[in-house]
């Protein structure tokens, strides 16, 4: 009768086991999908929206120079007007 307590347990094991690497399985799948999803997304939606953000900061600092400096020019001239 241990024997068969033994078998029993070792198929309840067996059986426990199986369902782990089952679940593990589903896990990776579920792992790798969501990089491939997140990968999309940042291809797809936020780098292209940092390309923007650098562009426009880009032309915000050239606007703010011409404007910085269209004043100093302006300043000068008024100054030298005096």
């Amino acid at each position: 009768m241990g024997t068969a307590k033994k078998t029993s347990l070792e198929a309840s094991v067996d059986q426990a086991l199986a369902e782990l690497e089952t679940v593990a399985g589903e896990i990776r799948v579920k792992l790798h999908l969501a990089g491939m999803d997140a990968n999309a997304a940042w291809a797809d939606k936020l780098e292209p929206r940092l390309f923007e953000a650098r562009v426009h900061a880009r032309e915000a600092k050239d606007a703010s120079k011409a404007a910085i400096e269209g004043a100093v020019k302006a300043f000068k001239e008024f100054a030298g007007s005096l």
